[in-house]
């Protein structure tokens, strides 16, 4: 082979590997730039979801208010009950329900005199209790029965009540408790109130938005506990139930969420 020729050969080869070695390089360029743009779409995809998730939680946050409404009426306490306990313990059970029966029978004629009626007073089942020595002896037995006053007559019943001290005087061990003043019509005052509330919630509503921002429809509504308290009290609304007042007052809260456009 001439050394043109050579030469020739030499140069061709050359040409071939430089040709090589660009493509390569240009296909590596490639494939950095596809995973460059790759890796883009996707960070921004994400950030498109996230943005799209955010924006749709806070705007139906946005678009909607929650508030309490609350109502109330002044009501007169209609039933009395009073209720007390009477004990007697002796050596046998013949001693002891002769003395409960002797003073069941004063307490009877000491609340007829003081104006309550018959059928307004009861006496409850005569309870047996044995009293036993730490020798497993019985050394005497304990009767006790309930007797409780029920009525209307809210009036009346105030001298009623007095019949306690005079009963003690006598030595009749009569112990009362705390007389129960309660109102018997909540159930039909309920629906009432909680349609009051209602409206209540959604004056307080649109009062809250003011008058450039639609009140919609609401989105739930959750009735709290009827409470009844005195009269004064600071705990409407906190589920309690007061029996110690004549006058008092029943209120009912609801619980809110409108719609706002």
């Amino acid at each position: 082979m001439s050394a043109d020729t050579r030469d020739k050969s030499n140069s061709d080869d050359e040409e071939r590997g430089l040709a090589s070695r660009k493509m390569r390089s240009l296909r590596s360029h490639e494939q950095l730039i596809g995973l460059i743009i790759l890796a883009a779409a996707f960070i921004i995809g994400s950030l498109s979801v996230a943005s799209g998730i955010r924006s749709h939680n806070g705007g139906s946050r946005a678009n909607q208010i929650t508030i309490t409404g609350s109502a109330e009426q002044a009501v007169t306490s209609n039933t009395f009950q009073w209720m007390a306990n009477v004990a007697s313990t002796q050596a046998t059970t013949s001693a002891a329900l002769t003395q409960l029966n002797g003073w069941a029978a004063q307490i009877r004629s000491a609340l007829l005199a003081a104006g309550a009626l018959k059928d307004e007073i009861s006496f409850g089942t005569i309870n047996v209790q044995p009293n036993e020595l730490a020798t497993g002896a019985i050394a005497s037995f304990t009767m006790n029965q309930t007797v409780t006053v029920q009525s209307s007559r809210l009036s009346a019943m105030q001298r009623v009540l007095g019949v306690s001290n005079l009963l003690l005087a006598d030595n009749i061990p009569f112990i009362a408790e705390d007389p129960q003043y309660t109102f018997n019509g909540l159930k039909k005052l309920r629906p009432a109130l909680t349609s009051q509330a209602a409206a209540n919630a959604r004056q307080r509503a649109q009062a809250a938005l003011g008058k450039n921002v639609k009140l919609g429809k609401p989105i739930s509504i959750t009735v709290g506990q009827v409470s009844v308290d005195a009269p004064g009290s600071v705990n409407y609304g906190s589920g309690d139930f007061n029996t110690s007042s004549i006058p008092k007052i029943v209120s009912v809260v609801v619980y809110a969420t409108y719609s706002t456009g």
